[in-house]
């Protein structure tokens, strides 16, 4: 049994790497476990439980007023990103170049947007 490499495979990493970043737990950690993954962690935790999920250095407890405005801005877009780029099934999974037009042009900018648009 075997995959196919292609772009695909390319988006899904990208996806896997930055829940990794966002929430500072690898996709191989003991905890997962059962079927259980990051992604299907960090979903169940969208949108309004990321803060169990979030790397505590992006805590959303709000020490300063403007660090919910900037989860919601930058952190929450790219939590959207990360998501739909890692769907198991890779015919779900939006290209690159939708990913980069999400990154570059939406998320980083404010505009964000909801899962599944």
């Amino acid at each position: 049994m075997g995959y196919k490499i292609s772009t695909g495979c390319d988006v899904y990493s990208f996806g896997v790497l930055l829940l990794e970043m966002l929430t500072g737990i690898r996709p191989t950690d003991a905890m997962f476990t059962d079927g259980m993954s990051l992604h299907r962690l960090v979903s169940s935790a969208y949108p309004n439980g990321l803060g169990e999920v979030l790397d505590p250095y992006m805590s959303l407890d709000g020490h300063h007023e403007g660090s919910t405005i900037a989860i919601q801005k930058y952190v929450m877009p790219l939590v959207e990103v990360a998501l739909l780029c890692s769907l198991e099934l890779p015919k779900g999974r939006q290209g690159m170049r939708d990913v980069k037009g999400r990154i570059g042009c939406s998320s980083l900018r404010g505009g964000g947007g909801e899962l599944g648009n």
